[in-house]
């Protein structure tokens, strides 16, 4: 008889999308389309054809990501996620321009680090605002539309590894990631049964702007390489069509997280050695 230990391996090494709806045809809505991983998705999705709704508040970012795809049917929309009626007004452009919204990555993010005991309290409240508020926001507009998807709906949140596991310098942006694992996990419980597949992305730093032009990285970003942003997507869009709802894209950010599970003390001990 096999084990209940290999019938979960098994389990998880499974495609998700066995037993379940075929991916849905429809438009693809990419919020921080204008650099990073949102220009990135922007860039790999262009090639299979479907409608892509480009949304960012950085107007020029969004001209530079559509002229790099030009080859694909694209409308770009400057929006701040921050603010739910903008949101909800740029869902119901999207809708009227491109047709009914099947997928959405949610990309928009800021980052701000410093220390838990001296980073100002706007820099806090910011990344809250935008990491985990904007997820809220953009997930709430439109889900409606997720729900009319013809096949499997995704609705994709970029988290981090950070928001997995507490690192030095990096409170105000891991409690704005954690709060975003949480919303997705307590999201996709409720939408159970539902044809909208809701998964969260957990990367590493990535070789991104918003990482390059901080003026000083934070020293646990010395346990790994800055991981391209095209590997991430690449791995994320592969992740798609596994069973786990969490992606982990990355060696070191899976055995990471499968020791913090099993040892955290003995995490607390690399992080300590890490950040000396």
């Amino acid at each position: 008889m096999i084990s209940a230990r290999v019938a979960i391996h098994e389990a998880a090494r499974t495609p998700y999308a066995v037993g379940m709806r075929r991916r849905a045809k429809g438009t693809w809505v990419i919020t921080g389309a204008a650099s990073g991983f949102g220009r990135e998705f922007a860039q790999q999705l262009a090639g299979e054809g479907a409608p892509l709704a480009l949304w960012d508040r950085d107007e020029a970012g969004l001209k530079q990501t559509a002229q790099a795809i030009a080859h694909a049917r694209t409308h770009g929309i400057v929006v701040d996620v921050t603010d739910p009626a903008a949101v909800r007004r740029a869902s119901t452009e999207t809708l009227e321009t491109l047709g009914t919204v099947a997928h959405v990555v949610h990309c928009a993010g800021v980052l701000r680090v410093g220390s838990a005991e001296t980073m100002p309290a706007d820099d806090y409240a910011t990344m809250m605002r935008v990491n985990y508020l904007g997820s809220v926001h953009v997930a709430q507009a439109l889900l409606p539309q997720l729900r009319e998807a013809d096949g499997r709906a995704t609705l994709l949140l970029v988290a981090s590894i950070a928001g997995l596991r507490g690192f030095p310098e990096l409170s105000g942006y891991c409690a704005s990631k954690f709060a975003v694992v949480g919303f997705a996990q307590a999201l996709r419980a409720e939408l159970h049964g539902s044809s909208v597949d809701v998964r969260v992305l957990c990367p590493p730093a990535g070789d991104t702007p918003m990482v390059r032009d901080l003026p000083r990285r934070p020293a646990i970003y010395r346990l790994s390489p800055l991981m391209s942003a095209e590997a991430v997507v690449a791995a994320a869009l592969e992740g798609l069509d596994r069973r786990s709802w969490l992606l982990l894209v990355d060696p070191t950010s899976r055995a990471l997280h499968a020791l913090d599970s099993l040892a955290p003390w003995l995490v607390d001990r690399i992080v300590a050695l890490a950040t000396r």
